[in-house]
């Protein structure tokens, strides 16, 4: 999320709009403040609907605590002073209420963090804090306390979740990844099963950037690089890939076009795309971590070209619990997802080639435990579909196993008999 050259007021209706629209907030629900170099403190309004909230509606209060704007001040305002004021470090706070961390927040206990990697490096120490009336001092100064205690994340017992960073770009991207593993959680305990907590020497097991050499000149690329953004903007809207994870990947040329690291996936635009082509890319920009892997597959897979890696929530469910996805559900789900394969956690970092070997058009989908899921496609649309096919089957099965129910697949001759009429052969 660019939000460089916005002012404060801008910054939180932009950010309250996304959120609200990622279903991460109600209408009337959660609250952003900055606190700018001269002390003022920025704050989205009390009442106002959060889904049409405008630069107008953002109120700011002066250091003497004088309140101007044509609204309230959110009624929480008190809290997001004393958070401020007790971390100078800090200049944003998020408060809100999506349902996953709500849920945790009513049982009074922590997410886990640390069941795929990343979200306890963005998130920091994370702490609960007692209930106490909203808008009181009370639960400012219990906020207050567990920020002075080094947390920049706090879980808040029977409310919600109120984050801390020095931007609010940083706050929301913690809110996501913090929500994201809360949801994933959730599905694990659907399925029945504990997921798996990986170690700190697991979670260093990382792919590294490559370093490429600078690629000159143009290519008529600009069709596909818009295709690329429609899609990555599609995923993140519909909650499969968040502003830090989600990569996109396409066949070009002799190259591939891909999404860039470090850059919030529902900001991108076509420039911000890379091509690379062999140990060169675009000069001055940096390709996913992924793209050595991906530049493999592709090279070894004249028939695949196009390639997601995501970490949705429902299918990571699957993956950090070891429970079996079935892809034989409905006839849907094998035509996309024909069959998945499946690796251990670290297979990215040291087997990689093994990823290779067994992604195929046959089985286009890879399951890399406690990771991501790697999805093959011969386009970006039908590779995007796959993906939401998946994530829509996943969800199913995690419905039906909080249900209790029994799974009935689809039989082995009614398979035989989806591949004969849809040419699967």
């Amino acid at each position: 999320m660019k939000l460089i050259n916005m002012n404060p007021a801008q910054k939180i209706a932009a950010v309250m709009t996304r959120l609200y629209n990622s279903k991460l907030t109600t209408t009337s629900g959660g609250n952003l403040s900055i606190m700018d170099e001269n002390g003022v403190l920025w704050i989205s309004p009390s009442g106002i609907d959060k889904a049409h909230l405008t630069e107008e509606d953002i109120m700011w209060v002066t250091p003497d605590g004088t309140v101007h704007g044509k609204h309230k001040p959110s009624s929480e305002y008190p809290f997001h002073l004393a958070i401020l004021r007790s971390r100078p470090d800090l200049h944003a706070v998020l408060h809100a209420h999506p349902a996953a961390l709500v849920a945790y927040s009513l049982e009074r206990k922590l997410p886990e963090m640390d069941i795929f990697p990343g979200v306890s490096e963005i998130c920091g120490k994370i702490a609960i804090a007692k209930y106490a009336l909203p808008g009181s001092q009370k639960l400012g100064d219990l906020m207050a306390a567990e920020f002075k205690k080094g947390c920049d994340t706090v879980l808040l017992e029977n409310h919600g979740v109120c984050l801390g960073a020095d931007s609010l770009e940083k706050a929301f991207q913690m809110f996501e990844a913090l929500d994201y593993s809360a949801r994933t959680g959730i599905a694990a305990s659907m399925l029945g099963r504990e997921a798996k907590v990986l170690s700190k020497e697991e979670l260093k097991e990382q792919p590294a950037a490559k370093v490429y050499a600078a690629l000159e000149g143009g290519k008529d690329d600009e069709a596909l690089r818009a295709d690329i953004v429609d899609k990555t903007l599609r995923a993140c809207g519909h909650n499969m890939f968040t502003a830090a994870t989600g990569v996109y990947a396409s066949r070009c040329g002799d190259g591939f076009i891909i999404t860039p690291e470090g850059e919030d996936r529902a900001r991108l635009t076509p420039d911000m795309l890379v091509r690379v082509e062999g140990d060169k890319c675009e000069a001055g920009k940096t390709p996913s971590v992924y793209s050595e892997l991906i530049g493999k597959i592709l090279a070894a897979h004249r028939d695949i070209d196009t390639v997601i890696v995501a970490r949705a929530p429902y299918i990571m469910g699957f993956a950090v619990t070891g429970a079996e996805f079935n892809s034989h559900m409905i006839p849907e789900g094998y035509i996309f997802m024909r069959n998945t394969v499946r690796y251990p956690y670290g297979t990215v970092t040291k087997n990689p080639d093994k990823i290779v070997d067994g992604i195929s058009m046959k089985n286009p989908i890879a399951i890399i435990d406690n990771d991501c899921v790697i999805v093959a496609g011969t386009t970006p649309l039908n590779t995007y579909d796959r993906l939401e096919v998946m994530e829509f089957g996943a969800e199913s099965l995690c419905d039906i196993a909080s249900m209790k129910g029994t799974i009935v697949p689809i039989s082995e001759e009614e398979i035989r008999e989806i591949e004969v009429a849809f040419k699967l052969c």
